[in-house]
């Protein structure tokens, strides 16, 4: 989160995810109805920024089920965007020599 309060979609990316990351999204920002697969790091980037302009502001209201492993990290939340409302979102990373190498990303308005 500490990333999307700065708005620092660029060094999220190249900090926290692998040269050959992919994200797997069924969260419905893009141009392209999902599910939508994105894979490397200036795509990754862009799709970030788009995120974070469809949503605004986000708000994380509650984080459950977090799961914390070398292998993966998991969780779900209810966030609040300034744009958007109320959504239920879920993530799962796949970890790869510590950084994220496979995203998977879903989302349910409330």
């Amino acid at each position: 989160m500490e990333y999307i309060s700065k708005n620092d979609m660029e060094g999220m990316v190249k900090e926290t995810y692998s040269q050959d990351a992919a994200l797997y999204n069924a969260f419905p920002f893009l141009e392209t109805p999902p599910p939508n697969i994105i894979r490397g790091t200036d795509e990754l980037i862009k799709a970030f920024k788009g995120y974070l302009d469809y949503q605004g502001n986000i708000q994380v209201d509650k984080l459950y089920n977090f799961l914390d492993s070398e292998e993966v990290i998991s969780f779900q939340a209810v966030i609040t965007s300034s744009k958007t409302g109320q959504w239920a979102v879920s993530d799962t990373w796949l970890m790869k020599n510590e950084m994220i190498f496979r995203h998977f990303g879903t989302a349910h308005k409330l």
